[in-house]
């Protein structure tokens, strides 16, 4: 998708710019066999992955009639977190970021990820200067983008016809569309190609963006 009359793209973080598909499988693993849950693979996992996600949680069997939302969040930040040392950059983002920053192309970050958790992963990667703008949940409950996306667009005065969201599942699309707002979703992320083909247009490679 060429960017010539794109003023902002707007990157959604886990599964797209940050490669963590295969930490988030041995995480959900790790919490379907305490509860002696049939544990998922790869490709189960990205037909199914969903927001929110406690309907995501529901599907792998999580009985939210013995444990709350919040429980289930917590647990699966603390196993995340101890994943969060393996954890790499999609091996095109820092090169894609660059890029489209040399055109003057505003890039925001609009992640379902709680605020502090997403600024701290950013800082790490050394990217945080790489954004106008970073926007994160206030809590770690991951059930879904399209306020904070609201929000992003009237803090920055956005123009949706000049904007596109890059993601990876089918939440980004849904976002997209509530918004107004074009979008190209990642074949490598948290969904499969499959489920992402019949949303919107679908990039293998995050250098398969025309720049």
């Amino acid at each position: 998708m060429n960017l010539s009359e794109t003023e902002t793209l707007i990157w959604d973080w886990n599964g797209t710019l940050l490669d963590d598909v295969d930490a988030n499988v041995k995480v959900i693993n790790k919490m379907l066999l305490k509860r002696d849950l049939p544990l998922l693979d790869l490709h189960t996992y990205k037909d199914i992955f969903c927001f929110p996600v406690k309907l995501f949680h529901i599907r792998i069997g999580i009985d939210f009639s013995k444990e709350s939302i919040e429980e289930i969040s917590a647990e699966y930040m603390e196993l995340y977190k101890s994943y969060e040392s393996c954890l790499k950059l999609n091996a095109d983002a820092p090169f894609i970021l660059d890029s489209i920053n040399a055109k003057g192309i505003d890039q925001y970050i609009l992640s379902a990820a709680g605020k502090n958790d997403l600024l701290r992963m950013l800082d790490h990667f050394h990217l945080t200067d790489k954004f106008k703008g970073i926007y994160g949940s206030e809590d770690i409950c991951a059930t879904g983008k399209v306020g904070i996306g609201q929000k992003l667009i009237k803090d920055n005065s956005l123009n949706p016809d000049k904007a596109i969201i890059i993601g990876d599942t089918v939440h980004d699309a849904e976002v997209a569309k509530t918004l107004g707002i074009k979008c190209i979703l990642y074949a490598g992320g948290h969904n499969s190609y499959d489920l992402l083909k019949s949303e919107s247009k679908v990039i293998a490679n995050l250098k398969d963006i025309d720049i």
